[in-house]
């Protein structure tokens, strides 16, 4: 049961996540550069860039977004704890393994809802929720980014051999 909620939850991620990148697709720049900003006049030169309509396409994209975070949060756990990749790695290491993609769901459901409050209302918000969006972003991608190379780098290790039963 757990291999095929496991395969599920990361068709799941996938297509949604395709879902979300076609939706936004016509927000030029894309998402993560407004990720990427720590200051409000760099996150609202985005804003002013994509206008009214891009920004109420972004306001909308969140119906997908969580959604997504959802479901590879899901995977990534899945997989360390059920799947044969991870088996190979000492307990401590798995066990930290199976959260990196919860934790990095986390920051991104924080991160949506800073963004979501940074675009109510065109009032100007304290310095520090654009500082803090930003960082909670870059801890997102830098968690995501480490589960990706940690998961290629087993999957190359273990080419040859497969997973161990």
């Amino acid at each position: 049961m757990a291999s095929v909620l496991l395969w599920l939850s990361g068709a799941l991620a996938l297509g949604l996540f395709v879902a979300m990148a076609v939706h936004s697709s016509a927000l030029l720049p894309g998402i993560p550069a407004l990720q990427f900003t720590f200051n409000e006049a760099d996150f609202k030169a985005i804003l002013a860039q994509w206008g009214p309509d891009g920004v109420e396409l972004f306001r909308r994209h969140f119906r997908i977004d969580f959604a997504v975070l959802v479901s590879y949060g899901l995977f990534g756990y899945l997989l360390v704890r059920y799947g044969c990749l991870f088996r190979q790695l000492d307990w401590t290491t798995r066990r930290l393994s199976s959260w990196t993609m919860p934790g990095a769901a986390a920051l991104d459901a924080i991160e949506n809802l800073l963004h979501l409050r940074l675009i109510a209302e065109p009032a100007t918000h304290a310095p520090a929720l654009y500082l803090i969006a930003g960082v909670v972003a870059t801890g997102k991608w830098l968690l995501i980014a480490n589960f990706m190379a940690g998961t290629l780098y087993l999957l190359v290790a273990n080419w040859r051999n497969g997973c161990e039963k």
